[in-house]
């Protein structure tokens, strides 16, 4: 799994769409790095939607909006939740409380077509 940063996540739900689908290499402290767990778990689903869109794209995956997400046990002690995105694809984000976040393909989920 990839971890990356999410950044400005108060911002996250105002994020455009796009991107080179390449992954970055870098990671960053988000702005207020140890509140992220009790911030996502305020927000309503579309907010978390744009949040989960944002570390999926972040993390060079193909995306261009999640429709849903379902909370999922925690993986490696950290909340996670499922997304799936608008081409059907499923992702597994795991987000610390250091506002890093881990993504991974769902096994079974079907693979987006190449653009």
């Amino acid at each position: 799994m990839r971890r990356f940063a999410l950044v400005m996540l108060a911002a996250a739900p105002l994020a455009a769409c796009g991107g080179s689908g390449s992954a970055p290499t870098n990671t960053a402290e988000p702005a207020n790095a140890g509140d992220t767990i009790a911030r996502i778990a305020a927000m309503n689903e579309g907010e978390r939607n744009a949040v989960l869109f944002r570390a999926i794209r972040d993390a060079g995956r193909e995306c261009q909006g999640v429709e849903r997400s379902t909370a999922v046990p925690a993986v490696a002690g950290k909340p996670a939740w499922v997304a799936t995105c608008d081409n059907d694809s499923h992702w597994l984000v795991a987000i610390g409380n250091d506002g890093i976040a881990a993504v991974a393909p769902v096994a079974g989920s079907p693979a987006p077509a190449a653009s």
